[in-house]
């Protein structure tokens, strides 16, 4: 007997999700068969229905999902078949002509514009609305000096670090950071994200998109994509298959994306520029090294002949290395450094001007220093976390300037910024061991300065609690007692007067 369906099957107001979404991940896949033999139905009869039957009908078809930012959400029904690991749906999807892509390029660009670099503040908080096309945008940062979403930070860009907290690796408005809404992914990254080596390779026989995954890094441009119509869908992502399934540490799918689909092991995702972290990067920076397989991952993209190994992120120029002494896991770091021809002589400086030893010295976040003093507050701006969630002010920069410390909006649930947290012992024993190690490596010199005329030292003086020794064994380099006492950063002021005053 064929299955019926229901007023819950049809349903279309249930916020978890469209009647087709539904039925796609069902494991009965006689209620998605249902479903869509009712919309065919429809459709045979489309001149006799209302103008209303209409309008409920397009909410039946094999594409209609809660998708895009004004739901918050990006899953159409064929993305949930992946998620839900149940082929005979996703090939009958595909046989009634679902995108094969899982995500429209109109909802993946609207997706992506918001990683654009120079956007206006306000795009960073523009969840369940659209963003202004990607022209507008392209043309906002234009006003701003940035011609090149590729190009050197402009001084604009370097002043409005000094009103906020940003990482060292990035903007100080992380992009994506404050949007409530999933990733946008296409159906080949969910596949590789949950690691269905079978569900890829039906959707990529089925014809989708992956162009730019499989170019190298040397073909890789700087392009505007100001007619995404016209860019390929992939290009359009901010993530990449192999990003996802790093992530998830699906070993066996990585090595798939390799062998089988030729996949880069170098791709950066360009569409969003200040976060454009080639796999190696990213396994390092954004991994859960805990997870089960990351390392392994690691591993494999060593093990790659193709590998740029010192491939930097753009605008930032940060190396895997200054990313791996990010962390403050030594034995992390020693496997890191080991892997890469030329070791940690090769990380050199970033944009910003931060040696390895300029890394290991940041306070982890804002609330790791002593922002109390004024002279600290004028003179640190940067922080060593990893950590994509932490935020130091209730809205965007430079936004955050109008509201006065400890006059926030009551609806804003927010850490107040004054809030500080003194490093625990196991911090301190490893920024210590961290700083040793790359004093033992050597070829650092304690009176580099990075593009605010900090050193190390200056950083280690404006964290709280910061180890003593740690300090001390700064200062005992050559030059280090000569830099304690006299070098000034931007604000014209020494590491002691930071810590003494």
């Amino acid at each position: 007997m064929a299955y019926q369906l229901t007023e819950d099957d049809l349903d279309t107001q249930k916020e978890w999700g469209s009647a087709p979404v539904r039925a796609a991940r069902n494991p009965n896949p006689a209620v998605l068969q249902a479903l869509m033999a009712y919309y065919q139905e429809g459709l045979s009869r489309w001149e006799q229905l209302s103008q209303r039957e209409r309008k409920f009908l397009q909410y039946y078809g094999p594409n209609e999902g809660v998708c895009g930012a004004i739901w918050g959400t990006y899953e159409s029904p064929l993305t949930a078949a992946i998620r839900a690991k149940l082929a005979c749906n996703v090939n009958f999807l595909l046989a009634l002509g679902a995108d094969c892509n899982g995500i429209s390029a109109h909802d993946l660009s609207d997706y992506s514009v918001r990683f654009l670099r120079g956007r206006d503040a306000g795009i960073d908080v523009s969840s369940f609305a659209s963003c202004p096309p990607r022209a507008e945008l392209l043309a906002t940062a234009k006003a701003k000096g940035i011609e090149s979403q590729l190009a050197p930070l402009t001084s604009a860009e370097l002043d409005e670090r000094r009103v906020g907290f940003p990482r060292f690796w990035t903007e100080p408005n992380v992009p994506g950071q404050r949007l409530r809404m999933n990733t946008a992914l296409t159906a080949l990254e969910v596949a590789a994200q949950c690691g269905y080596e079978e569900l890829f390779d039906i959707v990529h026989t089925a014809g989708a998109e992956d162009s730019s995954w499989r170019s190298t890094s040397e073909t890789q441009e700087d392009s505007p994509l100001e007619i995404p119509s016209e860019a390929p869908l992939s290009k359009l992502s901010v993530s990449s298959p192999v990003h996802q399934a790093i992530a998830s540490g699906h070993r066996s799918m990585l090595n798939k994306l390799f062998k089988t689909y030729n996949y880069c092991p170098n791709y950066r995702p360009l569409v969003a520029p200040t976060v454009a972290l080639p796999p190696l990067s990213f396994a390092i920076a954004q991994c859960d090294l805990a997870k089960p397989g990351v390392r392994e991952c690691i591993s494999d993209l060593f093990a790659h002949p193709r590998l740029a190994p010192h491939l930097r992120t753009p605008v930032f120029e940060i190396h895997p290395l200054h990313f791996a002494t990010a962390r403050h896991d030594p034995e992390f770091l020693v496997w890191i450094a080991a892997s890469i021809p030329g070791g940690h002589a090769t990380a050199g400086r970033t944009a910003l001007g931060h040696t390895l030893l300029h890394v290991a010295a940041l306070p982890l976040t804002g609330d790791h220093t002593a922002k109390t003093r004024p002279a600290v507050e004028r003179s640190i701006h940067c922080a060593r976390t990893l950590d994509y969630k932490w935020l130091q002010h209730s809205q965007p920069s430079p936004r955050h300037l109008k509201y006065p410390r400890g006059r926030f909006p009551r609806s804003t649930a927010v850490t107040n910024p004054l809030k500080q947290k003194p490093m625990t012992e196991a911090e301190q024993a490893a920024q210590l061991a961290t700083i040793k190690l790359l004093l033992e490596w050597g070829g650092f010199d304690v009176r580099t300065q990075d593009i605010d005329g900090n050193t190390a030292l200056h950083y280690l003086a404006a964290t709280l609690n910061v180890g003593s020794e740690t300090v001390n064994v700064l200062r005992a380099m050559d030059g280090g007692e000569e830099v304690w006492q006299s070098s000034k950063n931007w604000c014209g002021l020494t590491p002691k007067q930071l810590m003494e005053e």
